[in-house]
């Protein structure tokens, strides 16, 4: 499986990993391994990239390897992960996207952690920057990344945040950066994020994919509190 990220570790080639809060109740897989984890936030962040037909087609690619993945970290894995679109169906995704995410005109659903954000001064919450950017920067150095100037992406697009995600658990050196990722970001606004997409997304595929994230992260939480348990 293989994308144009837009993560980059300045050195020219890609970091996605290559086949790329609220209170809500933390699922503990028995048995779940850090390359199924890391396999997850990789394949959560191409479905929440922007659906340009070259991205989709990967997603045809890894129809597998995501049903795979699901069986093995959601909590309901007798359920279709989510119904991926054929290739006539990528111009009305694109456009359910631009809708939802990016405009013109007011956005439902920004992407971006700092627009999520409640534990912020009142002042600066449902904007963009916050302080949660500049923390990402700084765990983004951590593995030795950057974003790509050429994505046109903010460091808390929650594509972007699951990119890093699964390339800090790719080595067991960096499992407390991946943490972190987890726990301090990812959590503390992707329940919102995915709330809202469930109310206001007019493609079932959006809808699908934000209850998917929903399951699948209470399982990535949920391997993150096995192993401090341990």
């Amino acid at each position: 499986m293989s994308i144009d990220a837009v993560m980059s570790n300045g050195n020219g080639t890609t970091a996605a990993v290559a086949p790329r809060s609220d209170t809500a109740t933390v699922v503990v897989p028995e048995q779940l391994e850090p390359d199924t984890v890391s396999l997850a936030a990789d394949l959560l962040s191409h479905l929440w990239s922007r659906p340009v037909p070259a991205e989709v087609e990967t997603w045809a690619e890894a129809r597998e390897v995501l049903a795979e993945t699901h069986s093995l970290i959601s909590s309901t894995p007798a359920r279709e992960p989510v119904q991926l679109p054929e290739s006539g169906e990528v111009a009305g995704l694109l456009d359910g996207y631009e809708n939802l995410f990016v405009g013109p005109g007011q956005v439902p659903c920004p992407p971006y952690e700092s627009f999520w954000r409640e534990d912020v001064p009142v002042d600066i919450r449902r904007t963009l920057m916050g302080p949660c950017t500049a923390e990402l920067k700084d765990l983004y150095r951590e593995l030795g990344l950057q974003v790509s100037a050429g994505s046109g992406e903010l460091p808390d697009h929650v594509a972007i945040e699951l990119e890093a995600l699964a390339y800090a658990l790719a080595s067991p050196e960096t499992e407390g950066v991946a943490r972190r990722i987890c726990q301090e970001h990812l959590a503390q606004f992707v329940p919102r994020l995915c709330r809202a997409v469930t109310h206001d997304a007019e493609s079932a595929f959006y809808r699908d994919l934000a209850s998917l994230t929903l399951d699948w992260m209470a399982g990535i939480r949920g391997y993150f509190a096995l192993a401090e348990s341990g």
